[in-house]
């Protein structure tokens, strides 16, 4: 019988240990699953998670429903996942841009709003997603979305505290300060987004600015962190 060499000498992408074209069952799986998320930011970004279906999740990432199970449970946990992505991805664009500026509190306010409305202008879907769609969804985010706010939170305090003098202020009255602070910002990128970002960015920047310097002297902020 003639021996197919084509078929006989060609190695099998499989592999007993699990792995297929050289890559592991694991790092697959994880492949496919940022595939879904990214789609899923894009589609509820672009046009709202109530209008946003598994089927067309799926038809965007180039997957099967089955991969769609595997990676999530239900809509709502890929809106979670979704959330917590470009959440975490705008805090660390921010605390990246405030990095080389911890010694300057100008420049620090500077930087970080610049860093905010950078993100917001390269990266649309996930701004409205995360402050626009997350604002009427927050029932389906749950306990993600008040982490998240925290997180903000947090870390516009963290590099607030060295400039403050003794007593400025409570912790409580400090949080109720950085939430506005936060909630100003927010709402002002909804409005962005929402006039097609006819205003300059430079304009958004000045004013934000402005708002954070007059809480900075009710506060008696230092220009240069307390020793």
């Amino acid at each position: 019988m003639p021996v197919n060499k084509a078929t006989d000498s060609a190695p099998s992408p499989r592999r007993h240990s699990g792995q297929y074209a050289g890559k592991a069952a694991t790092t697959r799986r994880r492949e496919r699953k940022s595939k879904l998320l990214a789609a899923g930011i894009a589609l509820i970004g672009d046009q709202g998670f109530n209008a946003t279906s598994i089927d067309a999740v799926c038809a965007r990432a180039g997957l099967t429903k089955r991969y769609f199970y595997e990676a999530f449970d239900s809509r709502e946990s890929l809106l979670i996942e979704a959330f917590r992505a470009v959440s975490t991805e705008l805090l660390q664009a921010i605390s990246q841009a405030a990095l080389p500026y911890l010694g300057d509190s100008r420049q620090l306010v500077h930087q970080g709003l610049r860093a905010t409305y950078a993100f917001v202008a390269a990266e649309p879907a996930k701004v409205r997603l995360m402050f626009i769609e997350a604002l009427s969804l927050r029932g389906q985010l749950g306990r993600s979305y008040v982490e998240s706010l925290d997180g903000f939170v947090q870390l516009l305090l963290s590099l607030t505290r060295p400039f403050l003098p003794p007593g400025a202020a409570s912790e409580a009255e400090l949080k109720v300060m950085a939430r506005g602070a936060i909630g100003a910002i927010m709402h002002l990128c909804q409005g962005w987004i929402a006039s097609d970002f006819r205003q300059p960015a430079e304009e958004l920047i000045a004013g934000s600015e402005r708002l954070f310097a007059g809480a900075g002297r009710e506060l008696g902020i230092h220009p240069e962190p307390r020793a």
